[in-house]
Formats: structure tokens, sequence, C-alpha cells
């Protein structure tokens, strides 16, 4: 079905999700390349993207040499070996087992932060990545944008972000820590402008925590309340949700 302009798949689970959108991001991969001879993806990391990235792995004829990866967000004064580091989380469910062009990381020990942002920012500019793969929060966030700080007229690409506690207890909820009060409060994020100006994204939601905020993004208002209700404005967006993630929906 189609929501606005957003695609919408509800698949039998959550590995069935990760296999067709891994198909369709590898035919896409091979079609960019042979047209473009490169190509450059920004990826999610979350427990959500473990089936697709594990799918995506396995797809054949990707020329992987051809490719600069990209993240989308990272927690301020965080090393990228932290067991909870974005960073960390793509080397070693993709990056490590593919021989990428080369893989740009925002730095979240940097001591500016804002120079860290610009700093990537100007990465994606010349990079100018044609794929995004994304998830939604518990609170209905984009990467790291939470509503708190969403503004969808946001003129940075990349900037520093507070972290709401809805947002930081699903990093609990997700097993990356043991409690809230591990969580950092601050990190390095993607912003909700940038998301829309790429020309494909595919989006990838499961499990019965995430439902609420898939019935606010599809079936509420679209609002900053909501980031990713942006969404539905996105082009050429398509969100594969598993039925857990679907079961409030109309």
């Amino acid at each position: 079905m189609t929501i606005d302009l957003l695609e919408v798949r509800i698949c039998s689970d959550a590995r069935s999700a990760g296999e067709a959108g891994a198909k369709l991001a590898a035919d896409l991969i091979r079609s960019t390349i042979a047209r473009d001879g490169r190509m450059a993806i920004v990826f999610a990391s979350a427990v959500s993207q473990d089936p697709f990235l594990a799918a995506l792995r396995l797809q054949p004829d990707i020329a992987w040499d051809k490719i600069t990866a990209f993240h989308m967000d990272e927690y301020a004064g965080m090393s990228g070996d932290h067991p909870a580091s974005f960073r960390r989380f793509l080397r070693e469910r993709l990056l490590d087992h593919v021989p990428v062009a080369a893989f740009h990381q925002l730095n979240g020990e940097a001591p500016d932060a804002d120079a860290e942002c610009a700093r990537y920012a100007e990465l994606l500019r010349e990079a100018q990545p044609s794929l995004v793969i994304m998830g939604i929060g518990e609170n209905g966030h984009l990467a790291f944008i939470d509503p708190p700080v969403c503004d969808f007229n946001e003129p940075r690409d990349v900037r520093p972000v507070d972290l709401d506690d809805v947002c930081r207890m699903q990093q609990v909820h997700d097993g990356a820590f043991a409690s809230l009060d591990e969580v950092p409060k601050r990190a390095l994020s993607l912003t909700v402008p940038f998301f829309l100006r790429v020309p494909r994204a595919l989006v990838f939601v499961n499990g019965p925590h995430k439902s609420a905020a898939v019935k606010a993004a599809l079936e509420g208002p679209k609002t900053e309340s909501c980031p990713a209700s942006a969404l539905r404005r996105h082009p050429a967006a398509t969100l594969f949700l598993d039925p857990s993630a679907a079961a409030k929906l109309r």
C-alpha cells in the first residue's frame, strides 16, 4: 500500500522483510554502479537492521569496492571500539565482511562536536549518497533526531543533539546498555531534511514496541512531534514492517 508518497510493505516476519529489502537494495546498487561507476550509501545501526544487513552481505555480484559507506549517528564522547558504538555495530554486521572502498565515520570523541558535524556534512556533500537505509525509533525518531530536537527545516545536514529519555530507554530495550543511567545524553546525527534529499530510502521496522510509532508516522499528522512522519514526503521510500510493528494500523 501507499500512504501519501510512502510505499509500505507488511512482510510475514522480520527476516522476510530484511531479505526483500536486501534484494531491492542489491538491484539498486548494481544499476547505480553500472551507470555511475561508484555509489555512496548511508546505513543505520540498530538491531532492527540485522535481518537486512545479514541478507545484504549474501547478495551476489555487488561491487563493494565501488561503494563508500556512511552511518547515521553516533553517541557523543564514545569511542569507536565501545560495545554500543554505532561504528562498531556496522563494522561487525557488514563492513568487516565486505570490501567497501571507504567507511566514513562520525567521530564521537571529537572535542568540537559542531566542527565534527560540519566535517561529516562536507563528506556527504562530496559523496552524494543515493541510498539511505533507515529505521524508526520508539518515539518516532529518525537517526537520533528525537521529537524535541526535530526541525523539518533544519539547515544543517549533521548536528549535535540532546537525546530524550524515550530514545535513551530504547537503547536499553535493544540491549546496548544495562540501564538508562549508562546511556549517553548527547549524540551526533544526520538530519531529517538530509534524509529527504537522498534519492532512495529503505526503512526497516520490526517488533511490537515500535507499533505505536509506526501508527503515528503513517496515520497521524506529518509533524515534528513524530519525525518519522516526514517519510510520507519522501519521493522514493519503502517501509518494510513485520506484523507486530504493523499491529496498530487501521
